[in-house]
């Protein structure tokens, strides 16, 4: 069970100047399914490299930075080999715990190792919206997470509904 915030946080949290903390255990966070933002570009390099278009962002910081520093509307992100191999099993089939086994026999690494630099990796994805976890509504709940990855979930399908802008 989450523990109660200090009376300073919960203040924060309720003017959404910080998130409150959920808690999944290591074992939930593991057993999370990965999943590819569906609204993202992506193509493949003759090479076989993933490379990834991230919109910038749309709130009135960014459209303040945009227009003062000419921001384009993407920016290019290029995976490497190895992100690459990760962002091809981020398909909603493979575990954080599927992954880093395929990692760990593929690259022929330790598997603390590969957990630790993946659940970093994976972190990163998250926070840049390329990806997002999905994880049963039970363990949700008893993080305290719920709705959290709902709206997220549901921000990317409103997106794609929207009809293209010619």
């Amino acid at each position: 069970m989450p523990r109660d915030p200090k009376p300073l946080d919960r203040i924060m949290i309720s003017l959404h100047l910080k998130k409150p903390q959920g808690g999944l255990t290591r074992e939930q966070a593991m057993a999370a399914w990965p999943i590819r933002n569906p609204s993202l570009k992506t193509h493949e390099s003759d090479d076989g490299l993933i490379g990834v278009e991230l919109p910038r962002r749309k709130d009135w910081m960014g459209g303040v930075l945009g227009f003062m520093f000419s921001v384009p509307e993407t920016k290019p992100v290029q995976l490497d080999e190895v992100g690459t191999f990760v962002w091809n099993l981020c398909d909603g089939d493979h575990t954080v715990n599927d992954i880093a086994a395929a990692l760990a026999k593929e690259y022929k690494l330790n598997r603390r190792e590969v957990e630790v630099s993946l659940t970093t990796y994976l972190q990163t994805l998250g926070k840049r919206g390329m990806i997002a976890f999905a994880i049963p509504r039970e363990v949700a709940e008893a993080a305290g997470i719920q709705g959290e990855a709902l709206k997220v979930a549901e921000e990317a399908d409103e997106e794609q509904e929207q009809p293209a802008e010619e």
